[in-house]
């Protein structure tokens, strides 16, 4: 009687046309590469590469099954089309592509940009953005940012980087007149940029321009490029972008492309950003108040201990009814709800970083009990600490 023998499994050839200059596509390609463990049954082209690289000259007689791809001209996107296989973008900018796209939350990265800035008491805004359709997601980001806090009645200046784009503007007349601009903003501003490279840009034209970061100005980038963020003469504090989820997702959608003609694949499929890197280039408090930085920074050490409102009256010399204006008049929430933000922090960042319990999770938090932290979340984020977890885990 003779052995079954296993059947042979469909390969499916895969590739993939991702820079590795920058952490971003660094980052999504460390998400195929999970999926790729998790899902053998890959074989994929790849070739390291720059970014913008002109069309790999091997794509046109390539025979392959699906391509994962930043697309970023329309000859490029042509050629891709005209292959003829399932196809993801991974970049977004060519508005019409007729093909699923994968890629960040702008309205998320708005979102905590702000939040980051308000909790820091500034009042004060701007933004440095790249030239109008130079990139649309750049726009964009840099759009929501603009509406949320003009919505919220504060003032937002705007600075485009004609540079960008534009091989013959050099950067010594680009430094100069952004840090003229930088120079007419009122002390105490905080500013988005597009993304971190803007960021270490602008950081650079305050340093020429003798303007202190963070102290006179804040800056803030997007995407969290160690190299960049150090880089830069301040550290820069910067919206983390989860591109490994991107382009484990982005394959994941691929796959199923591939594997079934009749699956309905979303044409836009977006991940939130969840969490700003803070370093030097936004670690102040933009508070002309003696007291709160005493309380906020005794909340930050002891809120997990726990502790209580009159406690952190305690710190300061003035009354609690006092001391709850002040927080409401600068950050826009009681003495209690900063305490609460705090210890809910705290367990997000245990949730997301580590196996831990939910019962330990609220203990290293200052909850009283699970039950009480899993009230806080429903009330607070709308998710249980279980779904948010594994959203962002």
């Amino acid at each position: 009687m003779k052995a079954n023998r296993p059947q042979n499994k469909r390969r499916y050839k895969v590739a993939l046309l991702i820079e590795t200059s920058r952490a971003y596509g660094r980052g999504l390609l460390e998400g195929v590469a999970r999926f790729t463990r998790e899902n053998p049954s890959w074989s994929v082209y790849f070739e390291p590469s720059g970014f913008g690289r002109t069309t790999p000259p091997w794509l046109k007689d390539w025979q392959g099954d699906g391509i994962l791809a930043r697309v970023s001209d329309p000859a490029t996107a042509e050629l891709l089309l005209s292959r003829n296989i399932p196809l993801i973008d991974l970049r977004g900018i060519l508005p019409d592509l007729p093909v699923p796209f994968v890629g960040v939350d702008n309205r998320s990265v708005a979102s905590l940009a702000y939040q980051h800035f308000r909790d820091r008491g500034f009042q004060s805004f701007a933004i440095v953005g790249a030239p109008p359709a130079y990139h649309p997601h750049l726009d964009q980001r840099c759009r929501f940012f603009k509406e949320q806090v003009e919505q919220n009645g504060y003032p937002c200046a705007t600075f485009t980087d004609t540079r960008l784009g534009r091989p013959a503007a050099t950067w010594e007349a680009q430094q100069k007149r952004l840090g003229k601009w930088l120079k007419r903003l009122p002390d105490r501003t905080a500013i988005l940029c597009g993304d971190d490279l803007l960021a270490r840009e602008t950081i650079d034209a305050a340093t020429r321009s003798e303007i202190s970061v963070p102290e006179s100005l804040a800056v803030l980038g997007v995407d969290n490029d160690e190299h960049l963020c150090t880089l830069s003469p301040t550290p820069l504090s910067s919206v983390a972008t989860d591109a490994a989820q991107i382009g484990h997702l982005a394959a994941s959608l691929l796959h199923q492309m591939m594997t079934s003609s009749k699956k309905r694949i979303p044409m836009e499929q977006l991940i939130a950003s969840t969490e700003v890197v803070t370093r030097a280039s936004t670690d102040i408090l933009a508070i002309d108040s003696p007291h709160l930085p005493r309380a906020l920074r005794y909340i930050r050490s002891h809120a997990c201990d726990p502790i209580s409102v009159s406690q952190v009256v305690a710190q300061t010399s003035i009354c609690r009814s006092l001391l709850e204006k002040e927080f409401k008049r600068h950050l826009g929430r009681t003495v209690f709800k900063e305490i609460l933000r705090t210890k809910l922090n705290h367990a997000r960042d245990l949730l997301r970083h580590s196996n831990r319990t939910l019962e330990d999770i609220a203990d290293a938090s200052g909850f009283q009990s699970a039950i009480y932290l899993s009230q806080v979340f429903r009330r607070e984020l709308g998710l249980t600490p279980g779904q948010w977890r594994r959203q962002n885990s």
